[in-house]
């Protein structure tokens, strides 16, 4: 045990091992209860070790007040994987009397896993404090770093609910990449008239009446501006960001404090994980704690490209049930903000009351958000796998929508009745298809196109294969090129095609 690695590697043979360890332990051998803390993370012999304790115990947690630090150190690892409850007292007494800083660590770390209100109160009210000297500094970090641990650990705060916003915040809506103008025009519409582009993918506005900001659909986050001009430093952000967010949380939520947050750090970014950790720390408090696991508010810090960053805050108790009828989706499915925003990109082409098709419907994305971008007398999706066509289905039942789903070759397809438009996305490529069996496809959809649709129908493809599109357009004088725009989606850049049928 006392050989470099040796409690790692008797624990080839930990079952025969344990008794003499066990008794090893608590003769005061100190290796011995780091072999322990690693056997006890078993379940059996967790077990096992508690059985033990019944006889034991006075001699176990005896360990904890030894005259020897690494004992003490060890022990408190011991209990800390054993998650003793009747431990708690001990190790708070152990902690508030611990001479040794390299000690510390162990005592909180164990409280932390132990938990429970005796165990929660002893690490709120514990203070780290400054180093004496230079030997202290690295044991006061780690000291530091084990209090963030083990707060975070037991940090499990009650869900709260939203209730609305006390007083008019400055919000940035996320839409599509260079669709910021369609989000901009739908929330204007909405009775947002202060509504303004501010990039190629971001909105911004001032509002209270977040209610009725979700009725739009073509964003697919809401962000809390909580400052524009931050240094890139955890003092500087926890600076802005904490009054900011306790006063957000407390405005806008029912219930008790404390609420859980975690810090998200976004782009090229050195020493990501420092910063993360000591921008959360800054924050905890009575009203914010630090909840990766169970976080109501996402603090997000973006790089900005001059320098400095920006504090942005995501709510996730705020409601939104805009796409809830997706029960299911596929790999290569269109994110439904996109469809939405998609499709308002082309609504000056798009008619009440339409026959619409759609020939790769997938999980059907597309064709329910037609439908809610305007009534349509026809919605027909077609799509040559059966699962797709069951998502579809499905999900189209629970939008309430009217949408007919066929199992079909596209390609094969007949329409009986032609179509005002034909709304798809189309296969990219690399999640679905190869790019040579996208040539041929593509081409025989271009030829299927003019027999699908009505004289001066309209086609809203959306496609990774920009550049195979535009060339077999130009091999098919029945088709029109009305408009088309880049976009965005998931680090790809696809196109958003309309095209007209000039054929009769």
């Amino acid at each position: 045990m006392e050989q470099p690695n040796g409690p790692e590697k008797l624990m080839v043979d930990a079952d025969a091992a344990f008794d003499t360890a066990w008794e090893l332990y608590l003769s005061g051998f100190a290796p011995a209860g780091a072999f322990l803390a690693r056997c006890v993370k078993k379940a059996a012999l967790r077990a096992r070790a508690k059985d033990k304790l019944v006889f034991d115990g006075d001699r176990f947690f005896g360990a904890l007040m030894s005259e020897n630090p690494k004992l003490r150190k060890n022990a408190a690892r011991l209990a800390g994987e054993m998650q003793l409850s009747e431990a708690v007292p001990v190790l708070v007494e152990a902690l508030n009397a611990e001479p040794q800083r390299f000690v510390r660590p162990s005592l909180i770390l164990a409280l932390g896993k132990i938990g429970g209100e005796a165990a929660h109160a002893a690490l709120r009210s514990y203070e780290v404090y400054e180093p004496k000297d230079e030997s202290e500094k690295k044991h006061a970090e780690e000291e530091r770093e084990a209090l963030f641990t083990a707060l975070a650990a037991l940090a499990a705060p009650k869900r709260h609910a939203f209730v609305g916003l006390k007083k008019p915040y400055l919000l940035e809506l996320r839409a599509p990449d260079r669709l910021s103008d369609v989000l901009a025009d739908e929330l204007r519409l909405l009775g947002f008239a202060d509504a303004r582009s501010l990039n190629t993918d971001s909105v911004r506005l001032t509002t209270s009446n977040v209610a009725e900001l979700m009725k739009a659909r073509c964003f697919h986050e809401l962000l809390f501006v909580a400052s524009d001009d931050a240094a890139m430093r955890a003092k500087s952000i926890a600076f802005q960001a904490k009054p900011y967010l306790e006063e957000l949380m407390l405005g806008a939520h029912g219930g008790e404090k404390p609420f859980g947050f975690r810090v998200e750090v976004r782009g090229q970014v050195e020493e990501r994980a420092a910063l993360v950790k000591e921008t959360a720390l800054l924050c905890n408090g009575d009203v914010l704690v630090n909840a990766p696991g169970s976080y109501e508010a996402e603090l997000r810090v973006e790089p900005k490209q001059n320098g400095g960053v920006r504090i942005f805050v995501k709510l996730g108790s705020i409601p939104d049930d805009r796409f809830s009828y997706r029960l299911g989706a596929l790999p290569a499915s269109i994110h439904p903000a996109t469809a939405a925003a998609v499709l308002r990109y082309a609504s000056a082409y798009l008619k009440e009351g339409a026959r619409v098709l759609d020939p790769f419907c997938g999980s059907g994305t597309l064709l329910i958000e037609r439908e809610k971008l305007t009534h349509c007398d026809a919605l027909t999706g077609v799509d040559i796998a059966h699962a797709a066509i069951d998502i579809a289905r499905e999900n189209a039942a629970a939008a309430g929508c009217g949408a007919k789903f066929i199992v079909n070759d596209c390609l094969r397809f007949e329409a009986n009745r032609r179509y005002d438009e034909v709304v798809s996305n189309l296969p990219f490529g690399n999640r679905v298809g190869t790019h040579a069996q996208n040539e041929r496809l593509y081409a025989g959809l271009l030829e299927k196109l003019p027999q699908w649709l009505k004289p001066n129908g309209i086609a809203v493809l959306y496609t990774m294969e920009f550049t195979l599109l535009k060339k077999i357009l130009r091999e098919t004088p029945a088709l029109r090129l009305v408009a088309h725009e880049r976009t965005e989606a998931g680090g790809l850049m696809p196109g958003i095609f309309i095209l007209q049928n000039r054929s009769v």
